[in-house]
């Protein structure tokens, strides 16, 4: 008996890459997600995100912790939104 189990193919062994990469996005979207998240509430109060988080208040002035936090957000939409189309 095998002390460990082999993917039959390559295909197989690119298919569970991808897999963990879209969890590895997922995850990051989720920490980005709740940095900005706590940033609007900091800022603007319990209610923050739904007031301000989709207009010019959520994407921050350059060089604000806002801004900061909202860019790297739609860079982890971006990236998880990519390894979704591929797994598809």
């Amino acid at each position: 008996m095998p002390d460990r189990v082999e993917l039959a193919s390559p295909m197989l062994r690119t298919a569970a890459m991808n897999v963990t990469r879209l969890a590895e996005t997922e995850a990051v979207l989720t920490q980005t997600d709740r940095a900005w998240r706590s940033e609007l509430v900091r800022l603007y109060g319990a209610d923050g995100v739904l007031k301000f988080g989709y207009g010019r208040e959520g994407r921050g002035e350059d060089g604000t912790i806002v801004r900061r936090t909202y860019d790297a957000r739609q860079h982890a939409i971006a990236s998880w939104r990519h390894e979704r189309r591929t797994r598809a």
